[in-house]
């Protein structure tokens, strides 16, 4: 498949990007591509101007200061934050999450913005424009009116996948927002998601994410990220777990637990939390937040995965990212 036809553009700076999207209406950003450009070729999105962001430097960043934590630009590739020393060491769970999408290759490429701001999937809506024009209706995503994964819905279920986002979440991160005034906006990684298929994120079509800003954990915090998927490289979670615990005088003194791959967005699992928070972390305790975790969540079936696996699954994976993230 071809891509279609577009005007190209390359700003320089920041301030540039900002001008760029308010003059073109009909314009994307580019960074990495590496789900963009599918997109643009299956005819999913067809765009008149394509911003070209790679040539922004200070978007790359990679910064850690024990006062001030990380901060990451938003064109920092997942290759890069997956081998950072202090991401490694202080925010494991974001590096192994970083480190677990897709192969080298595409990690190279793909920047933790794009991966943030990845949009919902879908088996009848992520194919090629002729196998969508063979068929005589058209999905909520696609402005239709109705849904193919279930029957009578009144919305969107498409399934958000992407990996970093459970893990930002459990981590406590803030996301910088920069919109068509070129005014900044900082919100809890939390609320940048909607919960809804159809859009998934808060973004209009004149914003675009800056950058990531994690604070230092305290001390006595560990951090993990388990995903599993079909293959080993090259695939979407069928579901994935992130934990932050806090251990102090042998009690959880806070926890971040967030999951994956279960809704139309990264879920957050306060009930799990409250749980931990407070208590001596015990094996019974444990099996008693990741019953929490399986009771919360109530996936639909998605990609030949039943709704019953999931919920199996991330039960387990909230056990073990847990007691990995109390070791």
């Amino acid at each position: 498949m071809r891509l279609p036809k577009f005007e190209y553009l390359e700003p320089t700076n920041v301030k540039e990007i900002t001008s760029l999207l308010k003059k073109n209406a009909d314009a994307i950003l580019v960074a990495g591509g590496t789900d963009i450009l599918p997109k643009m070729k299956q005819r999913i999105v067809t765009p008149k101007f394509v911003i070209n962001v790679t040539k922004i430097e200070d978007l790359k960043k990679i910064e850690f200061g024990e006062k001030k934590g990380l901060i990451l630009g938003s064109l920092a590739t997942l290759d890069n934050i997956s081998k950072s020393k202090q991401v490694i060491e202080k925010f494991t769970a974001l590096a192994q999450a970083a480190g677990r999408i897709a192969s080298p290759q595409l990690r190279n490429m793909g920047t933790i913005g794009g991966n943030i701001s990845i949009e919902s999937m879908c088996m009848y809506f992520n194919q090629s424009h002729e196998w969508r024009k063979g068929r005589p209706h058209l999905c909520f995503k696609l402005g239709g009116d109705r849904c193919f994964v279930a029957k009578g819905s009144k919305e969107c279920l498409a399934l958000f996948q992407a990996d970093t986002p459970p893990a930002l979440i459990a981590l406590g991160a803030t996301v910088t927002i920069v919109g068509s005034t070129g005014k900044e906006k900082i919100i809890n990684i939390e609320d940048f998601y909607t919960q809804k298929s159809k859009k998934v994120n808060i973004l209009k079509p004149t914003d675009f994410v800056k950058q990531i800003h994690i604070p230092t954990p305290p001390k006595g915090t560990k951090s993990c990220y388990l995903k599993m998927a079909q293959r080993a490289a090259i695939d979407y979670p069928i579901a994935g777990a992130a934990a932050c615990i806090t251990i102090s005088g042998n009690k959880c003194k806070n926890a971040g637990i967030a999951v994956t791959s279960v809704g139309s967005g990264p879920l957050r699992l306060k009930e799990v939390e409250d749980i931990l928070i407070g208590n001596s972390i015990t094996d019974e305790l444990i099996a008693k937040a990741a019953d929490a975790a399986y009771e919360k969540i109530r996936p639909m079936p998605h990609f030949n995965i039943s709704a019953w696996y999931k919920r199996k699954l991330i039960r387990v994976l909230v056990k073990r990212s847990i007691k990995q993230a109390c070791i």
